[in-house]
Formats: structure tokens, sequence, C-alpha cells
């Protein structure tokens, strides 16, 4: 039995066309998809080895960094190395860049002027835009408006000894480099002759393109506080940065109630930050000689002996350490009190309970820690005095815990230190405990850990004008900064 054909039915014919047509399909789609996989295939091969190509120049400009330091160490000797530049090679600026260094008293007369000069620059630009630039001894990496420290520029600033370094690094022409073996050699060396500065600030400020580097690298140095003009701020758009080093002046001490080198050095373990509003981030000098000369002397000299029985007169007392119930009557006079050791008030308060009309105050100068878990404040008629009534004064290892809830501190704290790391977990003032701790006044120092959402703290800053946080006749010597201040010139160019 035969099965007509019909418009259903499929005929050789038309099936063969089936067939060849999918066929067709297939072999296009499959193209297609080799092509689609190809270009990604590519476009990943292409970024990888432009990742790899730019790896391999900021190395190479880190060696150059290195290789041109080690030329700065003997004149006389050359140093060779083969530098990766890319295709297109890099570019030597030798005053595309500039700095200046000054000093100014702390009430900003007596401008003096230390050195000034041109930073050389070798610049790498990549076809998309990113560069990668050796200057004044660090290397940046600059994409857009974000500049990234490669390596950090030899420049350095030490608080413990007051000490800057600043060597400087010029190049003796513009010119291209390629890539390949070059000579790295030094041509003149010139040194300032001021080598210290005493009783100023230092200034430094750099012109460059690559400014937010600059300004990251003082901001780790010397964190916050001795940025005086960021870059491309409001009212700085020409890519300059000024930075100040040194401490600040002391009678400015209390002048906010609160005063750490850097607000990142104050901790908190509350889960609810910590409460203070307002931070002055500055540094202030340590009283360890102070309180070394005042310790000596009153050992010796002091007039009275601390009773814990009684109230104690103005007037100026040594103790070995302080570890009970102490107060005062300072009907007459101030009192000072001189610490050997530590205080600590587990045993009993601090307080005032006579200041006549808050013109007289107590000074607390000790060598070792604090540890004030009774209260610290004025009582009776003194009760709501200023809070410079009582005054604290440590060294800068002295550390500070306010640790029973039911205590009150109303008074100033001075310990400034450059000892702690809170990097780390060192915190100097910790204010630990399960309950609040009440605190009224102001604090100076490295830095403060809160453990207790329930401490009440209330900065008050005061006018310091008639504070003397150094006793007359105890002042230190004369703060001097010493500065290591070179300009090399150097000379680079291809084999």
């Amino acid at each position: 039995m035969s099965i007509p054909f019909g418009h259903g039915a499929i005929t050789p014919s038309r099936r063969g066309q089936s067939t060849v047509l999918g066929i067709v399909l297939l072999i296009g789609m499959v193209a297609a998809g080799s092509i689609g996989v190809l270009l990604v295939a590519g476009e990943a091969i292409g970024s990888a080895e432009q990742q790899s190509e730019q790896e391999q120049i900021e190395q190479a400009f880190i060696e150059l960094s290195h290789s041109i330091s080690s030329s700065t160490s003997a004149s006389d000797v050359s140093q060779t190395m083969e530098l990766h530049a890319g295709e297109h090679g890099a570019i030597a600026h030798h005053d595309s860049a500039t700095y200046k260094i000054w000093t100014e008293s702390y009430n900003e007369d007596n401008k003096s002027h230390v050195a000034n000069g041109s930073i050389g620059t070798i610049e790498y630009e990549a076809d998309d835009g990113t560069k990668v630039a050796y200057e004044g001894g660090g290397v940046f990496q600059e994409t857009g408006e974000r500049t990234q420290i490669l390596s950090a520029p030899p420049i350095n600033y030490d608080h413990r000894t007051n000490t800057l370094s600043f060597p400087v690094f010029g190049l003796t022409e513009d010119q291209e480099i390629s890539s390949g073996d070059v000579t790295i050699s030094q041509t003149n060396v010139e040194r300032e002759p001021v080598n210290h500065v005493e009783d100023d600030h230092v200034f430094v400020e750099i012109e460059s393109e690559y400014c937010r580097g600059w300004e990251q690298y003082f901001t780790d140095q010397s964190h916050d506080t001795s940025i005086q003009e960021p870059c491309y701020d409001a009212a700085n758009d020409d890519g300059k940065v000024k930075v100040r080093l040194g401490y600040d002046n002391i009678e400015d001490a209390f002048s906010s109630g609160t005063a750490v080198p850097s607000e990142e050095h104050i901790g908190s373990g509350t889960g609810s930050g910590h409460p203070l509003d307002n931070v002055d981030e500055t540094r202030f000098t340590p009283l360890d000689d102070t309180i070394d000369q005042l310790r000596e002397d009153f050992k010796e000299n002091a007039s009275r002996n601390l009773d814990t029985g009684e109230s104690n007169s103005g007037g100026e007392y040594f103790a070995e350490e302080l570890n009970g119930s102490y107060d005062f009557q300072l009907t007459d006079d101030d009192a000072i009190v001189v610490v050997n050791d530590s205080v600590t008030t587990d045993n009993g308060g601090i307080t005032v309970s006579n200041c006549d009309g808050g013109e007289h105050s107590l000074k607390i100068y000790a060598k070792g820690n604090f540890s004030l878990y009774d209260d610290v404040k004025p009582t009776g008629e003194c009760e709501g005095e200023d809070v410079d009534t009582i005054q604290m004064y440590g060294t800068s290892t002295s550390t500070v815990d306010f640790h029973d809830s039911s205590s009150t501190f109303h008074g100033l704290l001075y310990v400034a230190s450059e000892e702690f790391n809170p990097d780390d977990g060192e915190y100097q003032v910790d204010f630990s405990g399960a309950g609040g701790v009440t605190f009224r006044g102001a604090i100076v120092a490295n830095s403060i850990y809160f453990d207790s959402a329930a401490n009440e703290v209330e900065p008050e800053g005061i006018d310091n004008s008639e504070i003397d946080v150094i006793p007359e006749g105890y002042e230190p010597a004369p703060q001097l900064t010493y500065l290591n201040i070179a300009e090399h010139q150097i000379e680079i160019k291809n084999d």
C-alpha cells in the first residue's frame, strides 16, 4: 500500500535541504561561539600581559630608587642596573617638583629660611594613563586622582629625638631614558649649614604632580597633626602640601578638652564608639625631664609631709607614693606634690575642700602610674569650681586607669607621650570597668581607650593663660630640632 504525498508530507528533496540547513546553522553557531571564546581569551591574555608589564615596571622603579640611594653613599662609585621602562621608556625631569623648608616660632613670628630647591622626577606613563614615578627618593603610582606609595621617600622625622632627616635628590638634566642598562652616579652634594633650630616649628612644603603621595607619606609619618595645607583643597589647587613638624606650645595644652596625636589614638570596646565629640589632634612635649628635676629637688628640700588623717595645707610635698585618702585646704597657697612612684586611690580619694574661692590649686607630679579608682575632685565649698583646681601630671611612660564605676574625676590630666602604639593595642589612658566613670575636665595624652558605654565623659577646654604646666624654675632645656638636610645631584643615562 502506498502513501500518497500531500501538503504535510516530507519529500526526499525537502528532507535533504533541511539536513543541509541544520548542518550550516550548527557550523555557524560553533564558529560564532569560537570567535567569542577567542575574543574573551584574547582580552584576558592582554589584560594579564598588561598587568605583568605594570608590575615589572613598578619593581624596576623601586630598584631604581635603591640604586640612586646607594650612589649617594659613595660619590665616586657609579651604579649600573637594567631598567625596565616599557616600549616607550621613561622621561626624567630635573625640576618638575620643588621643596621649601623654613622655621617659625610658636606665635608665627621670626620666620627663618632653611632650604629650598628642585626635586628630580623620573616618570613612566602606560597606555591607559597610569603613571609610575620616582621622585625625591620615593616611588609613586598614580591612576586618575588616586596616588599610591610604592616605596616611601627616605625623609624621616623622629619625635623622640626631634630630628628631621631630609635628603633631596635632584637630576642633572631633562632627558628620555630607554629600557635597558642605565648608569647612575652622583655628580655633587650640598649640605645645608643649619644643623638645629631652637623652640621653633619646622615647616616643609612640597609642590608636585604627585602631591597626594607626599601628603599620604607625611600623614603616615606624623599623622594628620602635621598637615597644615592638604593637596587640592578649596584654597589650594596647585598640587602643594605644607606640613608642620615639632611639638605644640605647651601653653596651649588645655585649650581643648582632649588632645592626642591623632583621633585614631582613641579606641573603644563598647560597640558604640567613644564619647568624645571634639578632639584636638596635636602633640605636646613629655614632662620626663621636668618631673625628674622636681623629684631630685623635692626629695631634698620639700618642707612638708603628707597627712592622711587631717587636711593638708598649701606648700611643697614629696612622697614615695600616694596610696590613701588625702584632702587639701588651700586657704593661702597652692599645693605641689611630687611623687617618686605611682598614685593609687583605691584606699580613698584625693580632694580639695577649701580652695580660697578658686584662687589656689593642687598640682601632683608623678613618675609612675595613676590608678584612679576613687574620687579625685573638689568638695565642700570648692565643689563646682573650675576644672583647674586639681591638676595631675605624669611622664611619657605613665599610664592612667579609671576603673571604679562610682568614682568621679574633676580636673586636668597631662601625660603627653610618644611611647604607646594603639595599633598594637597599647593605650595610655583606660576608662575601664563595668559601670560608668564620671570625668569632667581636660586630657592631654598619647591615647585613650573606652571599655564601657556607661562612662560619662565631659571634656572641658579652658584658657591656659593662668596655668603653669611647668613650675617656675623647672623649665626643661630648650626644645631643639636637629636638621640633616642634603641635596644630591644625580646623573642617569643609558649605556
